[in-house]
């Protein structure tokens, strides 16, 4: 694996981490679209890019828990890290139960619903919170503590 990567990156995790951020910030946006005027396109579009930015948030979490384990930590860091792998165990769980909701939402046609498809709407705003509270913590890690970086 090592060999596929450019010379910069440590490891997989900086690739990859990218793809999870915006497939959930581009579902939320399509999302909104879809309550203002709905669709059935852009129904099975919203729950799609859902799904796939729940598989890769798992990916992005995989490699996450790999990358750990390959760069130095300086010792301000280790909370920082910490509440990262934190953050990024409850955003995966959230993506991946909040994908099979969307998935029983769609299947039982309560995505039809105007409350339901509201309700669903805050759902995803609250996972991008969540998406740009790890996305913060480890820009902290690189940004203020260098991890991953040569210097």
């Amino acid at each position: 694996m090592e060999q596929l990567l450019p010379d910069w990156a440590p490891n997989a995790h900086p690739l990859i981490i990218h793809f999870p951020i915006a497939l959930w910030l581009l579902a939320t946006l399509f999302d909104l679209l879809s309550v203002i005027k709905p669709d059935n396109w852009l129904k099975k579009t919203v729950l799609s890019v859902y799904s796939l930015a729940a598989l890769s948030a798992l990916a992005a979490f995989l490699s996450g828990s790999q990358a750990i384990d390959e760069v130095a930590i300086p010792f301000q860091g280790e909370v920082t890290a910490g509440k990262h792998s934190d953050w990024g165990h409850y955003t995966l769980y959230f993506f991946i139960s909040y994908a099979i909701i969307r998935l029983i939402a769609f299947w039982k046609r309560w995505d039809k619903i105007k409350l339901v498809t509201i309700l669903l709407l805050l759902l995803g705003f609250i996972g991008s919170g969540m998406v740009a509270k790890t996305a913060d913590l480890g820009g902290k890690l690189v940004y203020k503590y260098g991890v991953g970086t040569k210097k």
